[in-house]
């Protein structure tokens, strides 16, 4: 009597009551999740992967989401790679605005003038020595002088001075012997028994003896000050903005793009035929040069010069030349029309001139950190896509008695016959030494090995053409007392068949967890066992205590 036995598929009721996905088996049937989440340990709920939570995510700032997470930079800084920041050469973009010299600096930029200039308040152009506003300012400092003389030698109550057009009154503090009070500088108050300087867009008010908000129509861009600037446009204070202006930019009424004015503020003139200027505030707007004129007038920006051409990406315009000229290596452009090429963020380069995004910009430096127990290597710009022709070298040396254990949870190169992007490692730098890895082919199916040398030279090197995304590969060093059990366990097929499992060696912090036993075996006993199920399926710590049951007690 012949018996048929037709295998049911689970997933057709319900997913199989799986979150995401559901794969029959047969006489079971598996669940995964999609990329991004991860499976909880009842193995069919999906719970998201908080990526933020992993060390190196990002440089700067990480902000996780669904299935996925988004890094960001500080301010004056630019996302490459996509995780990290490197510096914004702001100078490279049009000199930085700056009308004479432009410095760039970490994370910022400043502009300088040359002899016999000061900087504007715009801080971008270049004026007189000193203006009116600056003898102004020097005959406050010598009136702020005089008065620290006179509260110690005047005798009345009350006195005026007037300054700069401005009338000051000062009053002399009654004696209070009950409760003595430290006498405070100049622009300075009494807060808590402390002296505390007048915050900028406040000055200090001698008759209600506090830090006043500077009135509209006014500005204060310094500390610990007893009056307020009046805006270069007093006749318009309508337009300023609330009381308490921090700098002469709150005033309003600035020139607009396209415009200038000797002070920056309306009322304003066109910049001329031949000339543009894309900021407001300015008191001068930029040549087209090489004789170039513009459309119209008030022109605001480079494009609105009559070049005999117009660049494409990855080009700029030579006033010299009257060309198009390509951004040279370490530099790009992405718009059309331009005057200039962008330098790349911090340490980073381009594989070749002409490049037209920031996401061509690689750092070649080779990543990684190697310790006695645990570290990891990774290739460069991971996880952007690696420069070409890179070369990298790793040197694994372990403690003695001690044998290298190697995770590479997916790996990207591309597949070509001739390999010309690979991954090696073995005993030494010599092709006849003993091998353990070696492959120049993507794969996302992770693997776990041994070394079969005490210590491991590896190498990854590109070719001229080529770039993919590389990889970052972890390893853990473990006392070789327990060789035959680690080599047990990763040699075993089940650790691979099942997607559950792959997806552990994919997860940082399930690694990081087996690596720091198998490093310090100690350490096994900071995770009780509720943790341990908390945190691997059950299939996979049946595995693994069966493998450790028959390693520790080999008779029973």
């Amino acid at each position: 009597m012949l018996l048929f036995v037709t295998d049911i598929d689970e997933c057709q009721s319900n997913n199989g009551g799986c979150d995401h996905f559901c794969k029959n088996t047969v006489g079971s049937f598996d669940c995964s999740c999609r990329k991004g989440f991860k499976l909880l340990t009842d193995e069919k709920s999906c719970q998201d992967v908080d990526e933020c939570s992993f060390e190196r995510t990002c440089d700067h700032t990480c902000i996780n989401h669904p299935g996925t997470f988004e890094c960001t930079c500080n301010k004056g800084y630019a996302l490459y790679g996509f995780t990290h920041c490197g510096d914004i050469n702001e100078c490279s973009i049009n000199n930085g605005g700056c009308q004479q010299i432009c410095v760039n600096t970490a994370g910022d930029y400043e502009c300088l003038c040359h002899s016999n200039y000061k900087l504007h308040w715009n801080k971008k152009d270049c004026v007189d020595t000193c203006d009116v506003r600056c003898a102004r300012k020097k005959t406050e400092k010598r009136f702020r002088k005089t008065i620290r003389t006179l509260r110690k030698t005047v005798s009345r109550d009350h006195f005026r001075v007037r300054v700069s057009g401005v009338d000051h009154e000062l009053a002399r503090k009654s004696l209070k012997l009950s409760e003595p009070q430290e006498s405070c500088g100049v622009g300075q108050m009494h807060v808590v028994n402390r002296c505390v300087s007048c915050g900028v867009g406040t000055y200090y008010d001698g008759e209600r003896e506090s830090c006043v908000l500077c009135p509209n129509g006014t500005y204060q861009d310094e500390e610990g000050q007893i009056t307020c600037d009046s805006c270069p446009s007093p006749q318009n204070p309508g337009n300023q903005k609330l009381a308490g202006a921090h700098s002469v930019s709150d005033c309003g009424d600035q020139c607009s793009p396209g415009e200038y004015s000797p002070d920056g503020f309306k009322p304003c003139l066109p910049c001329p035929p031949g000339t543009y200027q894309p900021e407001a505030g300015r008191v001068s707007c930029f040549p087209c040069g090489g004789g170039l004129t513009t459309r119209y007038s008030s022109a605001s920006l480079f494009q609105d010069c009559e070049t005999k051409v117009q660049c494409s990406p990855g080009h700029f315009y030579n006033t010299t030349t009257h060309r198009c000229i390509r951004c040279i290596v370490g530099t790009y452009q992405p718009a059309f029309g331009q005057n200039y090429c962008i330098s790349c963020p911090g340490n980073t380069t381009t594989d070749f001139d002409g490049s037209t995004n920031i996401t061509q910009c690689k750092n070649r430096q080779c990543g990684g950190e190697l310790g006695d127990y645990t570290g990891y290597i990774e290739s460069p710009n991971y996880p952007g896509d690696y420069p070409a022709n890179a070369e990298c070298t790793w040197n694994i040396n372990p403690p003695p008695k001690r044998r290298i254990l190697i995770v590479v949870p997916e790996i990207f190169l591309p597949i070509e016959d001739e390999c010309g992007d690979y991954l090696v490692m073995r005993k030494s730098s010599s092709s006849n030494s003993v091998t353990t890895y070696e492959t120049c082919q993507t794969y996302e199916r992770p693997i776990a090995f041994t070394s079969r040398s005490k210590k491991l030279w590896i190498q990854f090197k590109s070719n001229e053409g080529n770039s993919a995304k590389g990889f970052q590969v972890p390893y853990v060093t473990y006392d070789e007392d327990y060789q035959e059990l680690i080599e047990d366990i990763v040699r075993d097929g089940r650790l691979y068949a099942s997607e559950n499992h792959q997806e552990i060696l994919k997860d940082k912090k399930l690694i990081k967890a087996l690596f720091d036993v198998l490093a310090h075996p100690q350490n096994y006993f900071k995770y009780t066992a509720q943790e341990s199920r908390e945190m691997f399926p059950r299939s996979f710590i049946r595995l693994l205590r069966s493998k450790v049951s028959r390693f520790l007690r080999p008779y029973k």
